[in-house]
């Protein structure tokens, strides 16, 4: 059992939940350190979306007629204000709440996911089937708000097993019969990178229920084998592989990601060269204000300013996982963890990607980045946090 499972199972009553008492029902504010390191690093993604975005923003369009700077960021600051507001109305509901919205969740997020791959509102861009666009909305990737409905449904289905009305290799093989359903959605969509998340959720959590770390290897081993059959089943997702592991021999292509992220964070040296003053961003980084802006804050704030960066992410987790073992339920303390385990991992995702310890692919960084569908995702996971926040055994946080 892992140090984690043994620390969940000591604060319960050895059943999985905690025991009754009239403290457990009392909803409390929201955790106060959570919700003031979700707000800073929103404030800041305004910030560092507009200083890595201005430049391609405002360059005339094809008819040669004025760009507008402030386009971007102008977009991203009504995200963030959705996403505000989102995090706030869902740290209203209770964790049991929740649960009983959680079918609902999942019905409409295979739906909206069975509309981009079956419908004419599929958009598909690059070769990849991954967004819908409905009449009236603005285009967005259903596989985003659908990590939320998968983290609740994984809540679900462990709770289930330590409240004993489930077995645990019964609990386990539904978990991983939703995670192939869900990956194999998400490969007919051609997001193997989105499918890395879910599972690396799915491994994190089944970490936290409590299985033994040989069996967890060997999932953990099955996973990686797997993903590479499938990476080298297509040509370029097979060359992404070879330019991570040999980025100065692989054709220019295929290593052009990589390169410039490098030389942009080498750039900026230990202080940085200052807010809005990386070059690489006006024309060789591509994806400046989304998937590289990990690149763009190290080149303007230094190797200071990433380590800042990675700080607040560690803080945020450290939180967000002291709160689910605070959880007044078991459904709470998987809904909490797999919350903080989504925002730890695709910010660590990206992080690594940026930094070439793994192959590129398009992941944002949680509140920071650019793109709407991944802010208000990563918004509803921390309204999730600070929902289970409420509900605590104790008054000690």
């Amino acid at each position: 059992m892992s140090a984690a499972a043994e620390e969940w199972n000591r604060t319960t009553n050895g059943r999985g939940r905690v025991a009754e008492s009239s403290e457990a029902e009392v909803a409390r504010p929201v955790d106060r350190q959570y919700f003031l390191c979700v707000w800073a690093l929103m404030i800041a993604g305004i910030v560092f979306v507009f200083s890595a975005s201005f430049p391609q923003a405002g360059r005339p369009d094809a008819l040669l007629l004025p760009g507008d700077a402030y386009r971007f960021v102008k977009e991203h600051s009504l995200y963030v204000a959705l996403a505000f507001a989102l995090m706030l109305v869902a740290s209203r509901i209770s964790p049991r709440r929740l649960r009983e919205l959680m079918p609902w969740m999942v019905g409409i997020g295979l739906l909206l996911n069975g509309l981009v791959l079956f419908s004419p509102w599929g958009v598909e861009l690059n070769g990849a089937r991954r967004w819908l666009d409905l009449p009236g909305l603005p285009r967005f990737q259903p596989s985003e708000p659908m990590k939320i409905a998968f983290i609740l449904l994984l809540a679900h289905v462990l709770a289930k097993k330590d409240e004993r009305k489930l077995e645990g290799r019964v609990a386990g093989a539904w978990v991983l019969f939703i995670m192939g359903c869900v990956g194999v959605v998400l490969l007919m969509q051609r997001d193997q990178g989105m499918a890395t998340i879910y599972a690396s959720i799915m491994f994190a959590l089944l970490f936290l229920s409590g299985v033994r770390l040989w069996s967890l290897a060997a999932l953990v081993a099955g996973g990686l084998g797997l993903g590479l059959a499938l990476a080298h089943s297509k040509p370029y997702r097979w060359r992404r592989i070879i330019a991570f592991l040999d980025p100065e021999n692989a054709p220019p292509k295929d290593r052009y990601h990589i390169l410039n992220m490098l030389i942009a964070q080498a750039r900026g040296g230990v202080t940085g060269t200052g807010l809005g003053m990386s070059p690489d961003k006006w024309y060789s980084l591509p994806a400046a204000h989304t998937d590289s802006i990990f690149s763009v804050i190290a080149c303007e704030f230094g190797l200071i300013g990433a380590i800042v960066v990675l700080v607040a992410f560690a803080v945020l987790t450290a939180r967000g996982l002291k709160l689910a073992f605070g959880s007044d339920s078991s459904f709470g303390f998987y809904a909490a963890a797999g919350a903080s385990a989504l925002i730890c991992l695709q910010a660590l995702a990206h992080i690594a990607v940026n930094t070439s310890c793994m192959p590129v692919t398009g992941l944002t960084l949680p509140f920071i980045s650019g793109g709407g569908t991944s802010l208000v995702s990563a918004a509803a996971a921390a309204g999730i946090v600070l929902a289970v926040s409420r509900h605590q055994r104790s008054c000690e946080a």
